[in-house]
């Protein structure tokens, strides 16, 4: 197996691998805790007027998303794990906006590969759905005023294990207490996001971005996923 920890931020071309994408702090964390509550699916959408148009269209859709750690005005939800955690979504479709993790998901959908989201939400459940690939590329969304050490942090853990390597998660949980982005979510007034993005595999399902919808991977029904689909 060859594994890659790839800045997802810079660059610009990707290969036909399958791709893991990282972002911590805090949507590939808060997506799959919205599944976690029963959300039937995620849309991601690049821009904040593009999500109020399909939701204008889409009334019983829920709006989520945050532009630079900030909950968008008059959306259902922010990109908060801590406030997703106590949320019955049963049922429920959202649109997601954000100004990292979504924009790289854009970015690499237009490269041939399957494309799962991680954190350690799910980290095991991803580990285990990807184990026997020949190629993975870990990317991170990093951040537009710098470098997001949580996902490396994460990414790392991830390829150590894909490598074969023992891996303590608590160590790896410690480090991402002690991180710059943690402190940055304290200055945030999100204090409550770290511990709300540190509840290891609480959910079982590895999830995958296919035909414009982010879902559980069983709810392919069998079929190859495929970003390209």
């Amino acid at each position: 197996m060859i594994v890659n920890v790839i800045d997802g931020r810079r660059e610009k071309n990707f290969d036909d691998s399958t791709k893991v994408l990282i972002d911590i702090f805090r949507a590939t964390t808060t997506i799959p805790l919205m599944l976690y509550r029963n959300a039937k699916s995620i849309i991601p959408v690049r821009t904040i007027t593009e999500t109020r148009k399909m939701k204008a269209k889409n009334p019983d859709y829920l709006t989520s998303g945050e532009r630079y750690g900030v909950r968008i005005p008059r959306f259902n939800y922010g990109n908060s794990p801590s406030v997703i955690m106590g949320e019955d979504l049963s049922g429920k479709t959202l649109l997601f906006t954000s100004t990292n993790g979504i924009k790289v998901l854009f970015k690499i959908r237009e490269f041939p590969g399957d494309i799962y989201l991680s954190s350690f939400i799910n980290f095991t459940a991803t580990y285990n759905a990807i184990k026997d690939r020949e190629k993975v590329s870990i990317i991170v969304s990093n951040r537009p005023d710098g470098i997001s050490d949580e996902d490396y942090i994460y990414a790392n853990m991830l390829k150590a294990k894909l490598e074969g390597e023992e891996v303590n998660v608590d160590d790896y949980c410690n480090q991402i207490r002690a991180s710059h982005g943690a402190k940055r979510l304290k200055i945030m007034g999100a204090a409550a996001d770290i511990e709300s993005s540190l509840k290891v595999d609480i959910y079982h399902e590895p999830i995958i971005y296919s035909n414009g919808k982010i879902i559980p991977l069983t709810k392919l029904s069998g079929k190859s996923p495929s970003a390209s689909e």
